[in-house]
């Protein structure tokens, strides 16, 4: 019965967690094109008026998309709050689950090319069976 609950909670943690995937993946293709514009932009040693209001639109874009990116952080959050720990699960399955559920959630991080990768971070303490910290790292070169 125990081996039946820690799968289920797998399976819970694996949806909420392509759920997430999905959002960052959306977040991810629409950040693409504005970071090798702005990119293009501040390449530009004396860039003109034009030039510099394109690239105070381009970074206003991107810290729109930085908060969804934070949103769907949030969203994972609740999401993995909501699936409960198997309480009856034997003990030595317990002890495999932070290892498996890292491995899970660093496999589902998603490059944007030039450098620049979205993954998910998570601190999850099993012992006392709390979510300790559910977040999103947004790598920059």
């Amino acid at each position: 019965m125990s081996d039946l609950d820690v799968e289920a909670y797998k399976k819970g943690v694996v949806k909420a967690v392509d759920r997430y995937e999905a959002k960052l993946e959306k977040i991810g293709k629409e950040l693409a094109p504005i970071d090798a514009d702005l990119a293009k932009l501040e390449a530009i040693d004396q860039p003109g008026p034009d030039d510099k209001k394109k690239i105070a639109d381009l970074r206003k874009q991107r810290d729109a998309l930085r908060e969804k990116a934070d949103a769907a952080g949030l969203s994972l959050k609740f999401d993995l709050m909501l699936i409960e720990p198997p309480a009856k699960a034997d003990p030595k399955e317990l002890v495999k689950l932070p290892d498996w559920m890292e491995k899970i959630i660093k496999a589902k991080g998603i490059p944007l090319g030039k450098g620049v990768s979205i993954r998910p971070d998570i601190d999850f303490d099993f012992k006392a069976k709390k979510l300790k910290r559910v977040g999103i790292v947004i790598y920059f070169p």
